[in-house]
C-alpha cells in the first residue's frame, strides 16, 4: 500500500514537471501555435495527453530545413508510441515517461535554434532531473502503473473526457481531448438518455473482442513492442507528408455579392468520407485540419487526416444540418482549389495540380527500418533511442501491469 501511494505521489510529481516544460519549451514559438500548446499542456493530466501536445505542436510548427525528414519520422514514431501503447493497455508510466522525456529533449534541440536561443542549461537540467526519478529512484513502483494513470495537481471540468472510464478513453483515443461546446452537449444528453449505458457496454465489449482476436493472432515469439513500433513508424511517415503537403482553398467573392457570404470546407479521404460532415459535431483528431469555415477572399490550408493521397473536399453553408453547395472536387494532397460563387446561389470549384508532385512514402528508409528491428538509432540529436529501446526492449522494460485500470 506504502509503494502504491509513493508511486502515485511520484506519477504526479513527475507529470506536473514534464507539464511545465513542454509549457516553456512551447511559449517560445509564436502564436498561435505556442500559446495554444502552452494552454493545452497546462490542461493535461496523462503522459498520452502530454504525447499529443507535443505531436501538435510540431505538426503546426514549420521548422524549415533545420530537421531532416527521417529524424522527424522517428520521432513522431515514439511519440505515437506512447498513445498506441495506451490504447493497447501494454505500456506502463515508467516507460511512457522514458519516451516522452526522450521525445522532450529532442524536440528542445530544434525549437530553441529555431527561435534564436541557446539550448537552455536549466530546462535541460530539469529535465534530466526527471528522468532520474523515473529510471531510478521510483522505477519499480511506477513500472505498477499504466501510461495513461491520471495525475498531476490540475482538477477536470465537469464534463471532460477524463471521468469516462479508462477503456472508453482507449477505445476512442479521448486522452488529452478537449470537447467542443457541441460534443459537451452531446456527452451530457447521452449520460442521461436511457439505454446509452448498454450501448456504451457493448460497444466496449465489441472493442475487448476485437483486441483480444488480435492478441491471440499474435506469434508467440513476437514482440508486441516491435510490431507496434513498426506501424508506429509507417504512420509517421503519412502524418510527416500531411505536414508539409497541405491543401489550399481560398474563397473568391462573386460578381455583385452573388453567393452565400460564409461556406464552411471539408476534406476527407476519399475511400473513408462519410455522410456525417454535414453535422457539425466536430472532430476527434488532435493534429491538423479537415474542416474550416470561409468568409470572402479569406484562404485556409487543410490536411485531412487518413493514409491517402486521393482526398474529396466538400462544400457546405453553415447550418444546424450543413446545406450542401459543392457535393465534392478530387484533389491530392498539395493542391490548391479556388471556391466562387455561382449566379444560382451554389458556389463552384476549380482546382489545380501541386507544383511539384511528392512520391507517395517508400518502404522505410534503412535506419528507419533498424529502429523497428532494433538495431542502430540515427545518431543526429539522439533524436530515435528511446523509440529503438522501445522496440527492443519489449514487454520486460515498459510494459504495463497485467491488470491497469483507472
Amino acid at each position: 500500500m506504502d509503494n502504491a501511494k509513493a508511486g502515485e505521489a511520484a506519477a504526479s510529481g513527475i507529470l506536473d514537471s514534464l507539464r511545465h516544460l513542454l509549457n516553456a519549451l512551447a511559449a517560445l514559438l509564436p502564436p498561435p501555435v505556442g500559446p495554444a500548446a502552452a494552454q493545452d499542456a497546462v490542461d493535461s493530466r496523462s503522459l498520452p495527453a502530454l504525447g499529443k501536445v507535443l505531436k501538435r505542436l510540431w505538426f503546426e510548427a514549420d521548422f524549415g530545413g533545420e530537421w531532416e525528414a527521417a529524424e522527424q519520422v522517428a520521432w513522431v514514431a515514439q511519440l505515437l508510441l506512447v498513445s498506441q501503447g495506451c490504447r493497447e493497455g501494454i505500456l506502463s508510466f515508467y516507460g511512457g515517461g522514458v519516451l516522452l522525456c526522450d521525445s522532450l529533449l529532442s524536440c528542445a534541440r530544434c525549437v530553441y535554434p529555431h527561435v534564436g536561443l541557446p539550448l537552455d542549461e536549466a530546462w535541460c537540467q530539469s529535465l534530466g532531473t526527471v528522468r532520474t526519478a523515473l529510471e531510478r529512484d521510483f522505477s519499480e513502483e511506477l513500472k505498477c502503473l499504466p501510461a495513461d494513470h491520471l495525475c498531476g495537481s490540475k482538477r477536470d471540468g465537469l464534463v471532460s473526457t477524463n471521468r469516462l472510464p479508462v477503456i472508453f478513453r482507449r477505445m476512442f483515443d479521448l486522452e488529452g481531448h478537449r470537447l467542443t461546446p457541441v460534443q459537451k452537449a452531446g456527452l451530457g444528453v447521452a449520460i442521461v438518455m436511457p439505454g446509452s449505458g448498454m450501448l456504451a457496454v457493448g460497444g466496449i465489449g465489441a472493442a475487448l473482442l476485437l483486441r483480444r482476436a488480435r492478441q491471440s493472432n499474435r506469434g508467440v515469439d513476437e514482440d508486441p513492442f516491435q510490431t507496434m513500433h513498426a506501424k508506429c513508424l509507417e504512420q509517421a511517415q503519412w502524418l510527416l507528408r500531411r505536414k508539409e503537403n497541405p491543401i489550399e482553398v481560398t474563397y473568391l467573392p462573386g460578381a455583385a455579392g452573388l453567393g452565400p457570404p460564409q461556406v464552411k470546407v471539408a476534406a476527407h479521404v476519399r475511400q473513408s468520407m462519410a455522410p456525417l460532415s454535414a453535422v457539425p459535431v466536430g472532430s476527434l483528431g488532435t493534429d491538423g485540419v479537415g474542416v474550416a469555415c470561409l468568409n470572402h477572399g479569406e484562404t485556409c490550408h487543410l490536411r485531412p487526416t487518413g493514409a491517402s493521397d486521393d482526398i474529396v473536399v466538400r462544400v457546405f453553408r453553415p447550418s444546424l444540418i450543413n446545406e450542401v453547395l459543392h457535393n465534392g472536387v478530387e484533389v491530392s494532397r498539395g493542391s490548391r482549389v479556388v471556391i466562387v460563387p455561382s449566379s444560382d446561389g451554389g458556389v463552384k470549384c476549380y482546382a489545380s495540380l501541386p507544383r511539384a508532385p511528392v512520391p507517395t512514402p517508400t518502404p522505410l528508409h534503412s535506419r528507419l527500418a533498424a529502429l523497428a528491428t532494433g538495431g542502430g538509432a540515427p545518431s543526429a540529436e539522439g533524436a530515435c533511442v528511446a523509440g529503438a529501446s522501445a522496440a527492443s526492449a519489449g514487454s520486460e522494460a515498459f510494459a504495463a501491469p497485467a491488470a491497469s485500470g483507472q
